[in-house]
């Protein structure tokens, strides 16, 4: 992993974040850019797309402290930040598949800007992480929907009590399936459809 680092004029706090491209060097507090007081932020190159960043601290946070972790792909603009997760005291570390979070204007990225942002614990506890990108959402929605028309067009005529190998569905089952898919995605991403034989 190359990093690139611009020092900020002023000192940073001594802060023990660290991060990791796995099967590359750990990146160490000092290669962050101080960009706010409370923010940091790093940009990691590789010759392949980065499709996970392991993030973690050597010393504990205080109590009521989280560092909130985000990624983004060039140009790194504004909006081309994704929320991963936060470091917590109970969780001082974390492995993030970025591969989820990244849309098709994304790509696969090899460079990309990691950030760090220390918050207050009940503020990032409220905020959930971006597990799966909208896209991904979208072709699901679109994929329960085609499933749906294609099953409702076995449906018995005339209604009353289906013949024998015709089943009844509720109307609303598309709806309810759509919503338990988005549910499980921002839960686990897309991990679940690996356990689900």
């Amino acid at each position: 992993v190359r990093t690139h680092s611009n020092r900020h004029a002023e000192p940073a706090p001594a802060m023990s974040f660290h991060c990791i491209v796995p099967g590359h060097p750990p990146v160490s507090a000092n290669a962050f850019k101080q960009v706010a007081s409370n923010r940091w932020i790093v940009t990691l190159e590789c010759q392949e797309a980065i499709n996970e960043v392991v993030a973690f601290v050597t010393e504990p946070l205080e109590p009521s402290t989280a560092l909130g972790c985000h990624i983004a792909s060039p140009p790194f603009e504004e909006s081309s930040w994704h929320y991963l997760g936060a470091i917590t005291a109970q969780a001082p570390s974390v492995v993030f598949k970025t591969r989820l979070v990244w849309t098709a204007r994304d790509a696969l990225p090899t460079c990309v800007q990691f950030g760090i942002e220390l918050q207050p614990t009940a503020q990032l506890a409220a905020r959930p992480a971006e597990m799966v990108s909208v896209e991904v959402l979208e072709a699901g929605r679109r994929i329960g929907k085609d499933l749906y028309e294609y099953v409702a067009s076995f449906a018995a005529p005339g209604g009353g009590v289906p013949p024998p190998g015709y089943i009844v569905l509720r109307g609303d089952v598309f709806e309810r399936w759509l919503a338990r898919f988005n549910d499980k995605c921002a839960r686990s991403g897309l991990d679940w459809l690996y356990n689900s034989g």
